[in-house]
C-alpha cells in the first residue's frame, strides 16, 4: 500500500523490530529473536559531544567543513544471497529520550519553520539561530537517548532494500587524525514513517544544516530509522610498534618487535 508524504510515494513497510524494557523483538524469518538494548559507552558519548561541538563552531565561523566525520559513518547492510555486505555512509545524529522529545521537537520545528521563511540560500542570516539550536540539545546530554541512533533515509536503494528483509546493520566511523578515534556499533533497525517524533526530530535537525557542505541538497525523505545499539566494539588503532613522528607525537603504547625470519 501507497501513501503520499510531502510528495513522496511512500510504501507501508512492516515495523519488523520494537524496544521494550530495553530488549528489541525483531521478526525474522525464522520467528521473533529478542536481543538486549544497550547504551553508548561514555568516551563515545564524549567524542560524538566534542565532535559536534567542534563543527558547530566553525559554522558558526563560516568555515568550510569538507567532510563531517562525526556525523558521516558507513553503514553495512546485508542482501538476500549476497557473499559481501553493501557499505554507503550515512548522515546519523541522536534523538531525544521519549520523556524530552516533544520540548525539544517544537525548539528545532520552531527553527524551521523561521528558516522557511527566507530563500534557501540564506544561510548567513539564519547561521545564529541554526547553531544555537542544535547546541541547546547537545548541550544536555542526559536528555539523549543514547541507546539509538537517528538516520534519515534519502535514496530509498539499496540500504532500505536490505533493513527491509535483515533488520540488522552495522556502523563504523572513523575520526580525524591524530587519534582516528573509531567504533563499529551494531543494530537492530527500525522504520519508522513520518508521523514518528523520532522522524520529525531528525528531519528537523537535518533541515538546519540542509545547505552546508558536508551535506547532499536535499528536503524531502520517506523514511528515517532508529538504530537500537545491541553492541560496539573500539576500534581505535594503536601503534605496535614504538616511534616518534616528525611532529614529535610520541606513541605512548608499549610496542613490541616481531622475531625476524630470515
Amino acid at each position: 500500500m501507497n501513501q503520499e508524504t510531502n510528495g513522496v510515494a511512500v510504501t507501508e513497510t512492516p515495523n519488523r523490530v520494537s524496544v521494550e524494557n530495553n530488549i528489541a523483538t525483531v521478526c525474522t524469518g525464522g520467528g521473533p529473536v529478542q536481543i538486549p538494548v544497550i547504551e553508548l559507552p561514555d568516551d563515545f558519548k564524549r567524542w560524538q559531544l566534542d565532535y559536534k561541538h567542534g563543527v558547530y563552531d566553525a559554522i558558526e565561523k563560516n568555515e568550510y567543513i569538507a567532510f563531517n566525520a562525526g556525523h558521516l559513518p558507513v553503514v553495512g547492510t546485508w542482501s538476500e544471497g549476497q557473499g559481501f555486505p553493501n557499505l554507503a555512509n550515512k548522515g546519523i545524529g541522536f534523538t531525544p529520550k521519549d520523556e524530552h522529545i516533544e520540548h525539544y521537537l517544537q525548539l528545532v520545528e520552531d527553527a524551521v519553520a523561521q528558516i522557511e521563511e527566507l530563500p534557501p540560500h540564506a544561510v548567513n542570516e539564519t547561521r545564529s539561530l541554526r547553531v544555537n539550536t542544535a547546541r541547546e540539545f547537545y548541550n544536555h546530554p542526559d536528555h539523549i537517548d543514547w541507546r539509538r541512533l537517528g538516520l534519515l533515509e534519502i535514496f530509498e536503494g539499496t540500504t532500505l532494500k536490505n533493513i527491509r528483509n535483515n533488520p540488522f546493520a552495522s556502523v563504523l566511523w572513523t575520526g580525524d587524525s591524530p587519534t582516528f578515534t573509531s567504533y563499529q556499533v551494531n543494530c537492530a533497525v527500525e522504520i519508522i514513517t513520518p508521523e514518528d517524533p523520532r522522524y520529525r526530530f531528525s528531519w528537523a535537525m537535518r533541515r538546519l544544516f540542509e545547505y552546508e557542505p558536508f551535506h547532499v541538497v536535499q528536503t524531502i525523505y520517506p523514511y528515517s530509522y532508529s538504530f537500537w545499539v545491541t553492541g560496539f566494539k573500539n576500534k581505535t588503532p594503536i601503534r605496535r610498534y614504538p616511534g616518534k613522528r616528525s611532529d614529535n607525537t610520541v606513541n605512548e603504547g608499549d610496542g613490541w618487535l616481531c622475531p625476524h625470519k630470515g
